[in-house]
C-alpha cells in the first residue's frame, strides 16, 4: 500500500511540474546589462550570468535594465565564449543562452 502511495505522489508531483512549466530551464526576468572587458552578462539578484550568445545585446548598453528570457548552461561555444586580453577575472554564476530580450 505505502508503495503504491509514494508512486502515485511523485507521479502527480512530475505532472505538476511539466503542466505549469516550472521544470523548464528557462528563465523571463528583468535583470541588468553588465558589460567588462571579460564580456557581456546578465546581472538578476546580485548574481551574474554570462551571455554565450552576444549578438543578441548588441543594442543593448552597460546598465540598461531589459526584460530577458533565457536558458542557464554549464559551457558555451557561442561568441560569448572568445578570449579578449583582459586582465580582470569576473566570477559568473552560469553561462547564459539568451532566447528573447526587450
Amino acid at each position: 500500500m505505502n508503495k503504491k502511495i509514494i508512486t502515485l505522489t511523485i507521479g502527480t508531483l512530475l505532472a505538476v511540474c511539466f503542466l505549469t512549466s516550472s521544470c523548464k530551464k528557462e528563465r523571463n526576468i528583468e535583470a541588468t546589462i553588465y558589460i567588462d572587458c571579460t564580456g557581456t552578462y546578465l546581472r538578476i539578484n546580485k548574481k551574474d550570468y554570462k551571455v554565450c550568445n552576444l549578438e543578441k545585446t548588441e543594442n543593448y548598453s552597460h546598465g540598461q535594465t531589459v526584460e530577458v528570457t533565457f536558458k542557464k548552461m554549464d559551457d558555451c561555444n557561442g561568441s560569448g565564449n572568445l578570449q579578449s586580453v583582459c586582465y580582470l577575472y569576473h566570477q559568473f554564476d552560469s553561462w547564459a543562452e539568451i532566447i528573447k530580450i526587450k
